[in-house]
């Protein structure tokens, strides 16, 4: 049976949408969309109209007999019917992938939420989720992007291709951080100090690490490619380092243990100019002239060429190359 509420109009626009809008119920996103429309499409203005003067006869008109508890308990069933209306679908499923179950949601416009799950924690969804959208079961949607995620944790692919839904991102800050972090190459790594100088913000080091520590869209958003400044595997999907360790060394990062944790080794490689597109080895004189923010580490010559840099001509890492990164042992 079709559901009368789905109804779109032959313009494409979603009659719920000027419903919701008319009686001041729908999402800003929506608001915004709806706004945008009618300027165009007389039709859909004149029926958001009609709307309107439909919600104000309601306010006015007299319901005798009805007492105002029952008129309370109609507004709340109401809301939540247009509630349902409003917010986004997030379709929802778990993976059992080989770092440990990761929760994957996605929406109608791209994925919303990576989520490495606790196994310790209670399996009910955090309330912001059932505030923001209404959840649903994953289904075929969620097994292609597991698909395309168990090829990238088995060194398969490097790009998953995705597009995001930034519905859970919390601040224009937070933003600004993971748009420099999703520019940070496959097969190489960024200190948070030079993510926060690249962003303009030199001093809010910490602030960095915060926006990343709440990454809705990790693995994807390669937060696990920045690292602390003595490179430390610092903070990790609630301090789990060993997954940010196995995905760096998919990635193909030399990362070592110490007795402080993992620890990526930055003498064994080499320094990039993201601005110049040229490379260096660790100990060239000329990066004492280098931005903090400019600074990418890169583990290959190969990995170095691939990206399109050059050697530098002072210290020459194609004539003095640093030893071969051993590739981590494979799992059976």
């Amino acid at each position: 049976m079709r559901n009368p509420l789905s109804s779109r109009l032959p313009c494409g626009m979603c009659e719920n949408d000027l419903i919701a809008e008319a009686f001041a119920e729908a999402a800003p996103i929506t608001s915004r969309q709806v706004s945008s429309h009618v300027a165009t499409c007389r039709a859909c203005a004149a029926l958001l109209e009609q709307y309107r003067q439909l919600r104000v006869q309601f306010h006015t008109l007299p319901i005798p007999g009805v007492s105002v508890s029952g008129l309370h308990a109609a507004r709340r069933a109401l809301d939540v019917r247009l509630g349902n209306l409003t917010r986004p679908r997030l379709f929802l499923g778990i993976w059992h992938s080989p770092v440990g179950e990761i929760r994957i949601g996605k929406t109608d416009t791209g994925i919303a939420l990576v989520e490495f799950v606790n196994p310790a924690a209670p399996r009910s969804l955090p309330p912001a989720l059932r505030q923001t959208f209404v959840v649903e079961s994953g289904g075929q949607e969620i097994a292609e992007l597991v698909h395309k995620l168990a090829d990238y944790l088995s060194g398969k692919r490097r790009d998953l291709g995705w597009i995001v839904d930034d519905a859970l991102v919390r601040s224009d800050f937070q933003r600004q951080v993971l748009q420099a972090t999703a520019a940070v190459p496959y097969g190489t790594v960024v200190t948070y100090q030079g993510l926060a100088a690249a962003i303009g913000h030199p001093k809010a080091v910490r602030a960095v690490a915060q926006a990343l520590r709440h990454n809705p869209v990790p693995i994807h958003i390669p937060c696990h490619r920045v690292v602390g400044s003595d490179g430390s595997l610092t903070g990790y999907a609630g301090n789990r380092l060993e997954i940010k360790k196995r995905i760096l060394e998919v990635e193909g990062i030399p990362v070592t243990e110490t007795a402080k944790g993992p620890l990526v080794v930055k003498d064994r490689m080499y320094v990039g100019w993201r601005r110049d597109h040229c490379f260096c080895r660790p100990g060239c004189p000329s990066l004492k002239d280098q931005p903090a923010g400019d600074r990418v580490l890169i583990p290959s010559r190969i990995r170095a060429e691939e990206m399109g840099y050059v050697p530098c001509n002072i210290c020459r890492p194609d004539a003095h190359p640093l030893p071969e990164v051993s590739p981590p042992p494979s799992e059976a």
